[in-house]
């Protein structure tokens, strides 16, 4: 894997948090993420801005300033996705000066793969509107939108690339689907569904509609009685935060459809003292729901009790592969300075079970730097109330506030199968841990990932030694990726090629001195 910067500040006042990320789904190579871009992060001032990468995240770009309506100051909370076409879409709310009063819910839509972006499209108007999240049928490109106004949930949906917005069946934007909502994140199935969960108190709830958003089912309870952030954590100025932290933190659900009719809702929960994430599972859509009623835990393996996972954010592969993403914040710095690391479980079952743990960052990042203050407050600080992840055929791709350049930047992971494919070049591992390194052919890997096969150098040429040494690198990682026991025993071997590389250049060393 490789963590891969996204955005690229060199001032600090333009602090990079709350992000979304959309692949799209008929050409993996085509991403585009987003986020907030403060302008001042001690009187909380900002506005959103994108950035676009078409070679699968290795590099990124920036896209060109979101146009703003008049009396907007800025816009807040993205939620982005693709349709069938290739164009892109994201859900914004915009604010004006003073107060930050919000405006409503705004549509903005590029056809250029993210590079640019049209005039936004208002399509609700309330200043209690809130926690917006948006997505698309991949087949047919409808587009479907849900937030809070209030306590009411609302829903809109555009059928011709949002070219026009409607409710459900023939209402309004901004048909009522339920009276006791918090932060509802919606998500369109392979097969058409569409699911929305939120919280509600202490539950967990769930709506689905199998005809468009034409109709909903009534609210089900799917996980009830849990402990919520909110409800556990030390509050300050009305904010929960972890203790030794001073960012704020909430409770939000996270939701995917997996191979069929699997459904996973995920959330983090204090119900053991220290955050966890636990989740509920469906394998019919939705109508029955699996495992303990207030939810199962994500990862079980042991977790110390002083560190807490939070913000998770779960989706599916096209194969049905599950990845959850999370946060984990925990004593890791010098002195124990609470640190942030991203960490990623993923289940092969259809969400039955996650392993595979690990953490994604190279190294842990601290929120204190250069973290804006939540709506100015001098006590609490912001590194977002989520973060983005999605994924394709190659992997898992978070976006993440991470300091490490002393500035809040966004960040992303590449898996490394995007730039060294192993299973694609299996018998390649194979020849060169057992043979190849001895005589100096192999394979080399460029800057852009492609690989290119090395013939065994003549005698004096210096290019064997590098290309030993590449060849066992390349193995080594490679390996590394397949998360077995062969693939250690692999690593195991590539190593040894590699000693064996360095013993007989020494020895050649040694024969010239003499």
């Amino acid at each position: 894997m490789s963590n891969t910067q996204v955005t690229f500040d060199v001032n600090p006042a333009n602090a990079r948090s709350e992000s979304s990320i959309a692949i799209n789904p008929h050409n993996s190579d085509e991403m585009v993420a987003g986020s907030k871009k403060f302008t001042n992060p001690m009187t909380y001032e900002f506005t959103l801005a994108t950035s676009w990468s078409n070679n699968g995240g290795i590099s990124w770009h920036p896209s060109k300033d979101l146009p703003l309506l008049k009396g907007w100051s800025g816009i807040s909370d993205p939620a982005l996705c693709w349709d069938e076409v290739g164009n892109v879409y994201m859900l914004a709310l915009p604010f004006t000066d003073p107060g930050s009063v919000i405006v409503g819910i705004a549509v903005y839509k590029s056809t250029d793969k993210g590079h640019t972006w049209g005039a936004p499209k208002l399509i609700h108007a309330s200043s209690g509107d809130d926690k917006q999240w948006m997505a698309s049928n991949k087949t047919t490109g409808h587009l479907f939108a849900a937030w809070d106004d209030g306590s009411n949930m609302r829903f809109a949906r555009s059928l011709n690339h949002g070219a026009s917005w409607k409710g459900k069946g023939a209402e309004a934007v901004g048909s009522i689907l339920t009276n006791d909502s918090f932060s509802p994140e919606i998500n369109v199935a392979d097969n058409g569904n569409i699911y929305i969960a939120y919280i509600s108190g202490s539950n967990i709830k769930f709506i689905r509609s199998t005809d468009d958003g034409n109709t909903f089912s009534a609210a089900a309870v799917i996980a009830s009685g849990i402990t919520t952030l909110s409800s556990a954590l030390p509050i300050t100025d009305n904010w929960p935060h972890f203790p030794g932290a001073t960012f704020r933190v909430l409770t939000l659900p996270t939701a995917c459809g997996g191979s069929g009719d699997t459904v996973i809702v995920a959330w983090a929960d204090m119900r053991e003292g220290s955050s966890r994430i636990y989740y509920r599972r469906s394998a019919d859509g939705g109508v029955n729901w699996l495992g303990s009623a207030s939810g199962e835990k994500l990862q079980t393996q042991a977790i110390a009790a002083n560190l807490h996972h939070f913000h998770p954010q779960i989706v599916s592969q096209p194969n049905g592969t599950i990845g959850c993403s999370f946060y984990e914040i925990g004593p890791k710095g010098y002195g124990g300075k609470m640190l942030i690391d991203v960490g990623t479980c993923v289940s092969h079952n259809s969400g039955a079970s996650f392993a595979n743990y690990s953490i994604v960052t190279d190294s842990p990042w601290d929120p204190t730097v250069d973290a804006p203050l939540s709506h100015g407050d001098p006590n609490v600080t912001f590194i977002g109330d989520y973060f983005g992840l999605d994924a394709s055929q190659n992997g898992f791709y978070p976006v993440w506030t991470d300091t490490r350049t002393s500035i809040q930047e966004l960040f992303t992971n590449v898996p490394f199968l995007v730039v060294f494919p192993w299973w694609k070049y299996y018998a390649i591992i194979i020849y060169i841990l057992f043979g190849i390194t001895g005589d100096g052919g192999g394979v080399y890997i460029d800057a852009q990932g492609h690989i290119h096969i090395v013939p065994p150098g003549g005698p004096g040429d210096p290019g064997p030694i590098y290309r030993e040494v590449l060849t066992s690198l390349a193995a080594y990682k490679a390996a590394g990726e397949m998360k077995t026991r062969e693939g250690k025993e692999m690593q195991k071997q590539a190593l040894q090629g590699m000693i064996k590389t360095a013993q007989k250049q020494l020895k050649k060393l040694a024969q010239r001195r003499g």
